[in-house]
């Protein structure tokens, strides 16, 4: 069985999942299993596979952009493949599955399982660095992930391929303020020259090139195109960049850097 496992990670949260769920199937038998981030993603031959694994970060209650525009750029696939979607969220999730299910309907990719791991906040850990909870993937979650997919496997063998879009969720609604105020205002991030080496890396590595170099050297801010996704500052090796104009964070979510 051939599986693609396809996903975006802002900080690098989603990308662990996915790993872990990579080689959590590559130790079973008769399983080949791609791994590929789409922000790096070569031309895939989509319909050489049995299956899909999608992930996504939650953003404001939904699918990251870089998801969302990725799948919206696909034409319908020329067979129905069965997939596993999940999402990596801190607090609540929302509809992000719902949301995602129905645009991968419209590419003849089926739902027949869905998932929400907890894992560190990208955003939680600057604005509330105290709560511990925002530094932590959940308890057992490698035991969580082996069992959903040895359940996704044995779906897949035994052909219960039942699709479906997961049911809507009220948490969304008690949301919709932060959802709203998320999409309207992006915090600004504050660059610290004092600090900055001008190594360049977070206009290299931001998924949505809100940044670019001043003539100075410096990099310049563009709050229009960033997400919140924050990996300019968790991955900033001098601590150049916050939140708070007047402080560099306290902690960052180092741990995510090991590789």
């Amino acid at each position: 069985m051939k599986i693609l496992v396809l996903y975006f990670s802002g900080v690098g949260s989603t990308r662990k999942v996915a790993e872990l769920i990579q080689d959590c199937l590559l130790h079973t038998k008769n399983c080949i299993v791609d791994l590929y981030s789409i922000e790096n993603c070569v031309a895939i031959n989509f319909i050489t596979y049995d299956a899909f694994i999608i992930g996504t970060p939650v953003y404001h209650g939904a699918p990251s952009n870089i998801v969302n525009n990725y799948f919206n750029s696909l034409p319908p696939l020329g067979k129905k493949i069965p997939a596993f979607i999940f999402n990596t969220r801190a607090l609540c999730s929302c509809n992000t599955n719902r949301l995602l299910a129905k645009q991968l309907l419209k590419k003849n990719i089926i739902t027949i399982k869905d998932r929400d791991y907890r894992t560190p906040a990208s955003d939680g850990a600057l604005i509330l660095p105290f709560i511990k909870r925002f530094f932590c993937f959940e308890k057992n979650i490698y035991a969580k992930i082996h069992l959903d997919c040895m359940d996704f496997l044995e779906q897949l063998q035994t052909k219960r391929l039942y699709g479906y879009v997961p049911r809507f969720r009220f948490s969304s609604v008690i949301n919709a303020p932060n959802k709203f105020m998320g999409q309207m205002i992006t915090f600004k991030i504050f660059l610290h020259q004092d600090k900055c080496v001008k190594c360049g890396r977070c206009i290299k590595n931001c998924p949505h090139y809100a940044w670019e170099k001043n003539k100075s050297g410096y990099p310049l801010f563009n709050s229009a195109k960033c997400e919140n996704c924050y990996r300019c500052i968790h991955h900033c090796p001098a601590k150049a960049l916050s939140l708070g104009k007047y402080s560099t964070p306290q902690k960052l979510l180092s741990f995510i850097l090991e590789k």
